[in-house]
């Protein structure tokens, strides 16, 4: 994903396989930001975070696939009615 202005992204610090994460965690989260222009406009930093999608450890992959679903639809327009939400595997 290559920043953009006003588009957004996702990160999380505990995604598991990163060096923030542990051995016996059960769920991560991770954050999603839109990239803004610093005060000189030439580069981009992270937002604060606008929506967070906590998921459980087996399911890493689709939820990092729904939090980039939800970036998309968020560069969009798609506006959230609530700061978190559970990714709920279908499987």
């Amino acid at each position: 994903m290559i920043p953009s202005a006003f588009k957004h992204g996702y990160s999380g610090q505990c995604v598991p396989g990163s060096v923030g994460s542990w051995v016996n965690q059960r769920t991560f989260s991770v954050g999603i930001f839109q990239w803004i222009p610093k005060r000189g406009g030439k580069d981009l930093k992270k937002s604060a975070v606008k929506f967070r999608v906590i998921g459980d450890v087996q399911a890493k992959d689709d939820v990092l696939r729904y939090a980039e679903v939800l970036c998309y639809k968020m560069d969009e327009g798609w506006e959230p009615d609530t700061k978190t939400q559970r990714y709920v595997s279908l499987y």
